[in-house]
């Protein structure tokens, strides 16, 4: 399967953006001077086990990039054994004075499912990032599946971040998860990032370039982080509800 990309580039005053996929295809928003606002949509139904998903996101110097995904990810599997993982990997290159703003909604790993999954981003001096993510075990009702997540963020100087997250819903460790079942963060990493600070989650200040405010709790809906990136707190609506 193609993977998905969206490259945005400066042309002139304005942008031209290079968007293709199947899994996860990417549409065009807005385009406004230097700025793009792509929406990230299902091809079909997915996750299914097997299913890998690759996204490639290059933004050109001084260009901002949009991101908004379009429907929560549910992973599904079969019930009763154990088959392929689906994967979802995803990596970044921000060049100088490049900004992403990416807003994701909730992965949800259901019983059955297992996924494998990676962000990788590279920043370039002057660029930024800031992205909302959501890892749910389990629908509710349910206490999840298989997930590794992996998290790395460097730029020239060396790593940013580097994260893993490894949890089975039916397997809790203390000291990983504990009863929790949803990790809702919102990360800013590079030029200047700005996250405000949110009652209720918890803010770590990297050594150098980066804030990852976090809630760990039971479900999406009670997260009081900012689905705008925006910095106010304010949770997903009934609407956005898929765990």
């Amino acid at each position: 399967m193609n993977p998905t990309v969206v490259g945005v580039s400066a042309r002139g005053d304005t942008v031209s953006c290079a968007l293709a996929g199947e899994l996860v295809v990417p549409r065009l928003v807005r385009r406004q001077g230097r700025s793009a606002e792509v929406a990230l949509v299902a091809g079909r139904a997915m996750l299914l086990p097997g299913d890998d998903v690759r996204i490639r996101i290059t933004v050109d110097q001084g260009c901002s990039l949009r991101l908004v995904d379009i429907g929560g990810l549910v992973v599904y599997g079969r019930p009763g054994e154990r088959g392929e993982a689906s994967e979802w990997h995803a990596r970044v290159n921000l060049a100088p004075g490049a900004h992403l703003a990416w807003e994701g909604l909730p992965t949800v790993i259901t019983d059955a499912g297992e996924l494998t999954r990676s962000l990788t981003i590279t920043l370039a001096p002057g660029s930024s990032a800031t992205l909302r993510e959501t890892l749910v075990l389990g629908r509710t009702g349910e206490r999840g599946g298989r997930l590794t997540a992996d998290t790395d963020i460097h730029d020239a100087t060396g790593p940013i971040l580097r994260e893993r997250l490894e949890a089975r819903g039916d397997v809790r460790v203390p000291g990983i998860l504990g009863s929790a079942r949803v990790v809702d963060s919102v990360i800013a990493v590079g030029d200047h990032p700005v996250v405000a600070e949110i009652a209720g989650a918890t803010r770590l200040e990297f050594e150098r370039g980066g804030t990852v405010v976090r809630y760990l709790g039971d479900a999406a809906h009670d997260s009081p982080l900012s689905g705008d990136l925006t910095g106010a707190a304010r949770p997903y609506p009934e609407s956005a509800r898929v765990a």
